[in-house]
């Protein structure tokens, strides 16, 4: 049976429920926790993913189904809050079962890819700096928008966002919690930085401060008082992250 949360969608929604065979299923991806699968549609319906959590066989079975199933409709509860009291662009649930979510199919490329890309064009200076201020500022706006509404995503990387068009959407939130902690909301952005500078080493470093602008900007536009305080966290959160690497 359906959890409560999100059942089938009403026959006049677009992302009705009708998966066809799991043997036409495509793996997108495979990590620690889950496996991303395609799932095409049928008779017309648009394509899902589906996020199937699996079974680990060092955990006692009971308390793996527990982990499972919790972990799944925790994920599924943030994006529903996402959703329903945002504008915050994420993928849409259509169901969830035990351990599985099926979502709306984004048609996109990674953030990832898209940088890829945008830091190629070399003969295309200008076009590429305005790019990369732009994506910024949207980002900033993004997370801001995330920490607002009390939500920590835990795994932003370029991997976990989405181009669709020109907008961004969060994906993966296997590892967020709702929560308004400052250092959690620094240590998320933190876990971006890093990222950035890991997998994207020849984006300028204006890139992440004009980042932060834009949070600190769309933060206090909707009168959060946690902003400099988050920002200064984050400092903090840099000089431990700074130890570790010097004295292990």
């Amino acid at each position: 049976m359906p959890s409560s949360i999100a059942s089938t969608t009403s026959m006049n929604n677009p992302l009705s429920f009708n998966p066809t065979p799991r043997e036409e299923w495509t793996l997108i991806t495979q990590g620690a926790e889950a496996r991303v699968w395609k799932v095409p549609g049928m008779e017309g319906n648009g394509s899902l993913i589906c996020k199937e959590r699996f079974s680990k066989a060092y955990r006692h079975p009971e308390l793996d189904e527990r982990l499972i199933k919790s972990r799944t409709r925790a994920e599924a509860k943030i994006l529903e809050k996402c959703k329903k009291k945002s504008d915050i662009r994420v993928p849409e649930l259509v169901r969830v079962e035990k351990s599985i979510l099926y979502m709306e199919y984004i048609h996109g490329s990674t953030l990832k890819d898209h940088l890829l890309e945008a830091t190629k064009a070399t003969n295309a200076k200008l076009s590429e700096e305005n790019f990369l201020e732009s994506l910024a500022r949207d980002l900033g706006k993004l997370i801001a928008q995330l920490h607002n509404l009390g939500v920590i995503h835990g795994d932003l990387t370029t991997s976990n966002i989405l181009v669709e068009g020109q907008e961004l959407v969060l994906i993966d939130f296997g590892l967020a919690k709702s929560t308004s902690s400052v250092e959690e909301q620094a240590v998320d952005l933190y876990v971006l930085e890093r990222a950035l500078q890991s997998t994207h080493p020849e984006l300028p470093d204006s890139f992440f401060a004009g980042l932060l602008n834009a949070y600190s900007e769309a933060a206090i536009a909707s009168s959060s008082k946690k902003t400099q305080t988050t920002l200064q966290r984050l400092e903090q959160v840099r000089l431990r992250g700074r130890k570790r690497e010097c004295f292990g």
